[in-house]
């Protein structure tokens, strides 16, 4: 695994100068502006060169200096020796925002919630109305903006790969008719059996303050997702955890892990997947 670091200042001229000498995978301009490193040479040297001591006349910090861990990486054997993955995303295009878009409003007729505010006990209730999509030639499902964890296929795929695993699905309606779409479903995925060792984890990262009081972990990969409390069978599951702002992690298996990637739903690279950690 390999940490990932961003950096964010009002870089000033010195600044610049420097940083812009390491080769970064961007040119760092005068002013606000941010950058990211692996953590490797280039991050000792800038975490060196940023520690040493302020004179009377010299701040060695630009002004609003931040640097904070933003991700992690995985190498190929490490998704190799997973049984589990956290699913971060289709190897699809997507298919715009859920309707209707204005002010979010699909919010009011999709979804019912604890609390609004931070979207907490997100729950569907009604179907997703979407604009009917346009299939590229491989293409078989698509997610949305927004709401990324809620997952669509093409309905001839669904019903010659997914359902013969037992898995269900649901309509999605034409935003423009109302009528649901003939070539596309909804998957429907079960919530966990199990709690994942999330508490006191490199997810959790958000006092109750920034989340109304109530439990939610972060969005982005901070390490090897944490496993399940208790072991059992399935093929893809939405955690019983809420992330930040109400979304959930899919978890799915190396079997299932295998059918998407073999149809090209997926990548099999660090992008798309974390690996679940082992215990």
């Amino acid at each position: 695994m390999i940490n990932c670091y961003s950096f964010f200042a009002k870089w000033r001229k010195k600044d610049v100068d420097f940083l812009n000498s390491l080769n970064l995978n961007k040119v760092v301009e005068e002013g606000y502006d941010g950058f990211w490193v692996e953590q490797d040479s280039r991050y000792n040297e800038i975490m060196k060169y940023y520690s040493r001591k302020d004179s009377l006349f010299h701040k060695v910090k630009p002004p609003e200096f931040v640097v904070k861990h933003s991700f992690s990486k995985f190498s190929k054997q490490e998704l190799d020796n997973a049984l589990y993955y956290a699913l971060n995303g289709l190897y699809q295009k997507n298919n715009g925002y859920p309707e209707p878009q204005k002010r979010m409003l699909y919010e009011d007729e999709i979804f019912k919630f604890k609390n609004k505010q931070f979207r907490v006990n997100k729950t569907q209730i009604a179907p997703f109305k979407v604009k009917k999509p346009k299939y590229g030639k491989t293409q078989k499902g698509f997610h949305l903006e927004l709401e990324f964890e809620f997952v669509f296929f093409k309905k001839d795929f669904y019903q010659e790969i997914l359902a013969p695993l037992g898995l269900q699905s649901m309509p999605v309606l034409n935003y423009k008719t109302g009528k649901p779409l003939e070539d596309t479903i909804q998957l429907v995925i079960p919530i966990a059996k199990s709690k994942l060792l999330l508490e006191n984890s490199a997810y959790d990262i958000h006092p109750p303050e920034e989340t109304g009081g109530f439990k939610q972990y972060a969005l982005q990969t901070l390490d090897f997702f944490p496993p399940f409390e208790n072991e059992f069978d399935f093929h893809i599951c939405y955690s019983q955890e809420e992330l930040l702002r109400g979304h959930r992690k899919i978890i799915i298996s190396k079997e299932f892990c295998d059918l998407l990637v073999e149809h090209k739903v997926i990548k099999y690279n660090t992008w798309s997947l974390t690996p679940l950690k082992q215990e």
